[in-house]
């Protein structure tokens, strides 16, 4: 899907968020209004991807100063949790739950980014969310699927599942789904601002389910939470300067030294979709996804580890690892992925002023903890279990008051000191890789959008343990069969996943072309939607 403009677009989630955001601008909003207006209403109509009761991560243009900066609102590990109890659980008994939830930090985000780019008050940005979850939208044939697959883990939570499956049984497509206890929650944000999700009654109901329900909320570490603005990563690109998303958020890190890594290779001479190009791309992310999982995490640090990794010497070692790669050994026993981490969702705005949010927001796993705080209709995050829990510390290693560390990858393309793209994805870990793969389309192989987004797409899955497999690419339903095969016998293991199962998320972005006009690209893996002023 398609929109064009010379004013305000907006690309996201749903057919609902995005008019919401649409609304905002004609009535005189921003980029940062009507950010807010879709975020809030993504809690509603896309529910199991994101909401209040989860992170958020942004890069902001600002076009009367041509300044970028960078919103980080991670979830944040409640104070007081208790590490050695938690590491005698499973991966399995951490996933989900009140014990699986963090301090969410999607509100703090929202709110700062009102105060510092905001116009319109609360109860106006919030009026299309209020609505949706009190009159109901209509359930797209899309997340039909979603619902069926997840009726048993939501339906262990009483409050969830009489808010998602109404009478006990798997909503039909286009059947109204309506959550009132979130369009209350949500006026009170429209009356007292985002920040009081933070304060008062609304705290006050999270911590007491998180404590009757076996977590570890606490009043003070809610009031204590803070959104982060850091400066993001940017890095020239040929004839660009990209930015993205920087640590404790991974995955700008994993797209930019991608293209770094890759900038040197002669792709025009080559296509996109061609084993020379797969291959070299594989062993990039070989050498990378290491990289990243040693070096980045929530640690004080940071900025030194940053500099350090992409240090003209340590770009030009991870070139040269890259040239001397090979396809790895097979392990005796591919890992099996859980569909259920294609969690998420990206939306990117717009405004008539040329003003942009790209920005991302999650709960970690679909549907979070799974657990919908009662009185509220907030479905809280599982990000606990985005931490490590091994006795040995690194720099993920699970510790009260830290961020989980987290995938997601907005990012904002500028020639010439103007922006030309602002783009992101859903789906966990395939969130980089996605993203890296159609960026490179459009500035390597100068694809047309639409196509540099519909192209199937390639994942090398990131090996989490010593039994797995560094060298197994996951492809997308419609990939060249001849070129899958290609890659087996290059010495790759290799499987399909289907296009419509959310495993390889969607990629939404807005282009701005040099005689002004924009234009919005909506991915259709998922319930995107475009729409222009």
């Amino acid at each position: 899907m398609q929109a064009e403009s010379s004013a305000g677009i907006v690309v996201s989630g749903s057919k609902e968020s995005t008019q919401a955001g649409i609304n905002i601008l004609q009535q005189g909003g921003t980029a940062a209004d009507a950010a807010a207006a879709v975020s809030l209403t993504l809690g509603v109509t896309e529910p199991f991807n994101s909401g209040l009761g989860g992170k958020f991560a942004a890069l902001y243009y600002d076009a009367s100063t041509g300044k970028i900066s960078y919103l980080e609102a991670l979830d944040q590990a409640p104070t007081t949790i208790p590490l050695d109890e938690l590491r005698k659980k499973t991966s399995a008994q951490r996933a989900r739950g009140y014990g699986s939830a963090c301090i969410p930090g999607c509100a703090a985000a929202l709110d700062l980014l009102h105060k510092k780019w905001g116009k319109l008050s609360w109860k106006e940005i919030s009026a299309p969310a209020i609505s949706a979850a009190r009159n109901g939208f209509p359930l797209p044939d899309k997340q039909i699927v979603e619902f069926t697959k997840s009726y048993d883990l939501v339906t262990q939570d009483s409050v969830a599942g009489k808010i998602y499956y109404p009478n006990g049984k798997v909503p039909e497509k286009n059947q109204i789904l309506k959550n009132p206890e979130l369009a209350n929650t949500l006026e009170k944000i429209g009356e007292n601002g985002a920040d009081s999700f933070y304060h008062g009654e609304i705290a006050d109901q999270l911590v007491r389910a998180s404590q009757t329900g076996g977590g570890w909320f606490s009043k003070e570490d809610f009031a204590k939470y803070r959104a982060r603005e850091i400066p993001p990563l940017v890095q020239e690109y040929k004839k660009y300067r990209i930015y993205a998303s920087a640590p404790p958020v991974t995955g700008g890190a994993t797209v930019l030294l991608t293209l770094k890594s890759l900038e040197a290779d002669s792709w025009q001479e080559i296509p996109s979709m061609s084993l020379p190009r797969i291959e070299r791309v594989g062993h990039a992310w070989q050498k990378i996804f290491p990289l990243v999982s040693s070096n980045f995490g929530d640690t004080p640090d940071m900025a030194e580890r940053i500099a350090k990794v992409f240090s003209p010497s340590s770009l030009a070692e991870l070139i040269r690892s890259i040239h001397e790669s090979t396809p790895s050994t097979p392990a005796p026993t591919p890992a099996e992925e859980d569909p259920s981490n294609s969690e998420t969702t990206h939306f990117v705005v717009i405004d008539k002023a040329g003003n942009i949010v790209s920005a991302t927001q999650s709960l970690s796993l679909h549907w979070g903890a799974a657990v919908v705080a009662p009185g509220t209709g907030i479905l809280l995050n599982n990000s606990l279990s985005n931490f490590g829990f091994g006795t040995k510390k690194y720099v993920n290693s699970a510790e009260g008051g830290k961020r989980p560390r987290s995938t997601l990858a907005p990012v904002l393309v500028m020639e010439n000191a103007k922006p030309i793209l602002a783009m992101g994805s859903p789906a966990s870990d395939r969130i980089p890789t996605g993203v890296y793969q159609v960026l490179s389309n459009l500035l390597d192989f100068n694809m047309d959008p639409m196509a540099a987004i519909d192209q199937p797409r390639f994942h090398l899955r990131r090996a989490k343990s010593p039994s797995e497999p560094t060298n197994f690419f996951d492809l997308e339903e419609g990939f060249d069969p001849t070129l899958a095969d290609a890659l087996k016998k290059a010495g790759w293991q290799i499987g399909f996943k289907k296009r419509n199962e959310y495993y390889f998320g969607s990629v939404n972005l807005i282009r701005i072309l040099p005689n002004g006009k924009r234009e919005g690209f909506a991915d259709e893996r998922r319930t995107n939607w475009a729409l222009s002023e």
